[in-house]
């Protein structure tokens, strides 16, 4: 038996352990469909079966696509935004673990240091949460049932700490940079953003400045700088008072024109027919 499973088995049997779960479910939100800001004590994980979103985890702009997973920390403000072109279809597991006052570093799921975790290509993990769901049918009045959920449970701990570990084994070298240019692009998104300035600022290279934005979020900085444009512009949009051509500038579009295209693009609609969509709401 290995330190982990030690550990693991250590924590089912300390009588401060317990788990509740809030939900598990499958579910398919709408185009366009939006869940406003808010918290809660639980943890959430949310794996993208199909479609995009984004989801804004205390004040970071995270895009998921379909094989992405966020484990989103209890108590950090997060909303989440379903694209407007399409539906978009998740597992989510929300779930209260109650915990001894020690937790083994090798148990990085529980420690809750970052606001959240994002991991990429992971359908290994899309099919645990599968058997959760399954397993939490069975349990009501069957002690047999209800020790296999408990030892799933114990597996996704298990998983969710390898990806957490790996995630941080990514990251060590670049965690800086990659929070420094994130802070720069959110600080400046209005005016314009020349990658090749902003790796140099932070004396790396852009390949390598792409290259941590694809670990992180599985996709390059270009694409992640225009989908948060858009969706900063979708935000202006909402506002009564502001018309397209503000929009587009506070979102740092450097013209209205090229905005429309870029926003079609994106959306499937002009940002004059989203205006219109959500004043109607």
């Amino acid at each position: 038996m290995n330190n982990i499973e030690k550990e693991l088995l250590a924590l089912f049997a300390d009588p401060a352990y317990g788990i509740t779960l809030k939900t598990i479910r499958r579910i398919r939100f709408p185009a366009n469909y939006r869940f406003e800001s808010h918290a809660h004590p639980e943890t959430e994980i949310n794996y993208i079966n199909s479609g995009c979103c984004m989801m804004e985890v205390e004040g970071q702009v995270i895009p998921l696509k379909r094989g992405s997973c966020i484990m989103v920390n209890p108590y950090k403000k997060h909303l989440f935004m379903v694209d407007v072109s399409k539906s978009c279809a998740i597992t989510q597991l929300i779930y209260q673990a109650a915990l001894p006052g020690q937790i083994p570093d090798c148990l990085p799921c529980f420690k809750g240091e970052s606001v959240c975790h994002v991991f990429q290509d992971c359908e290994e993990l899309c099919g645990l949460l599968e058997s959760i769901q399954r397993g939490y049918k069975k349990i009501r009045d069957n002690c047999y049932a209800k020790a296999q959920f408990d030892f799933t449970m114990l597996q996704l701990f298990a998983m969710l700490s390898g990806c957490i570990e790996e995630e941080n084994r990514l990251m060590d070298g670049c965690r800086g940079k990659l929070e420094e240019a994130l802070k720069k692009i959110h600080g400046s998104l209005e005016e314009e953003i020349n990658l090749e300035e902003l790796a140099g600022e932070l004396g790396i290279s852009s390949r390598y400045l792409r290259k941590l934005f694809a670990e992180r979020f599985g996709i390059g900085c270009s694409q992640y700088i225009t989908m948060l444009r858009i969706a900063k512009a979708k935000e202006y949009l909402r506002d009564w008072d502001k018309g397209v051509t503000e929009a587009s500038a506070l979102a740092g579009f450097n013209s209205p024109q090229y905005f429309c295209r870029v926003f079609r693009r994106h959306t499937g609609m002009t940002p004059t027919e989203y205006k219109n969509l959500k004043n109607e709401d």
